[in-house]
């Protein structure tokens, strides 16, 4: 093999390396803690709750961070009493007093920093209360484990089809570049033609 098709050989190699290593790098960021943490008994109301996530949040303006969150109990009230706050990977929400002895869930919903929402569930309970059931749907109750992990799953579903689409293209691309260089390498070199013996400056003489 020539010098030159060594070289095209190791860039198309390269070049299926590096997808290969850079498509499974990219992940949503995940909540790694909170307070009140999941399933955590509380013996008074809390004044706010914090989450923080593994990555920094995107926050669009201002006046719109991205971020959404609500501490409902089982009537669907929400204790939530002011804005919500983004600052680099933690969530803040302020909580109106006086909150009852009761169950009580965090929804919350997120913009991670690959720019795509992420979103879970918080359960905890103030005082002896038991735990908040999570609301039904289709006729049959989830659990509130059931009820944080669904939002995780259908992102993890989207992220796969977008990522089987980027290799797709990324693929492509490598191939259409090696084929290329390949047409390019095997096309046959034209040599200069010769001059002609007795050609027309004898016939000039």
């Amino acid at each position: 093999m020539s010098p030159v098709r060594r070289i095209a050989a190791g860039l198309a190699l390269a070049t299926v390396a590096t997808l290969a290593i850079a498509t499974p790098a990219s992940a949503h960021d995940q909540l790694i803690t909170s307070s009140p943490a999941a399933d955590e008994q509380l013996a008074v109301a809390p004044e706010s709750i914090t989450m923080n996530f593994s990555g920094e949040l995107l926050v669009l303006d201002e006046s719109l961070t991205g971020a959404v969150v609500l501490v409902v109990d089982a009537s669907g009230k929400d204790w939530v009493s002011g804005d919500v706050t983004v600052a680099g990977r933690t969530v803040t929400a302020p909580l109106e007093p006086g909150m009852p002895t009761a169950g009580y869930q965090v929804r919350w919903q997120v913009v991670s920093e690959d720019g795509h929402p992420i979103a879970g569930v918080v359960p905890f309970t103030v005082g002896d209360a038991e735990p908040m059931a999570a609301p039904a749907s289709g006729g049959a109750a989830e659990t509130p484990a059931a009820s944080a992990e669904q939002p995780d799953q259908n992102a993890a579903d989207s992220s796969g089809i977008v990522r089987v689409l980027l290799i797709g293209a990324g693929g492509a691309a490598a191939a259409i570049l090696v084929l290329v260089l390949i047409r390019f390498l095997r096309r046959p070199r034209t040599a200069a033609a010769p001059p002609e013996d007795g050609g027309s400056a004898a016939d000039d003489l």
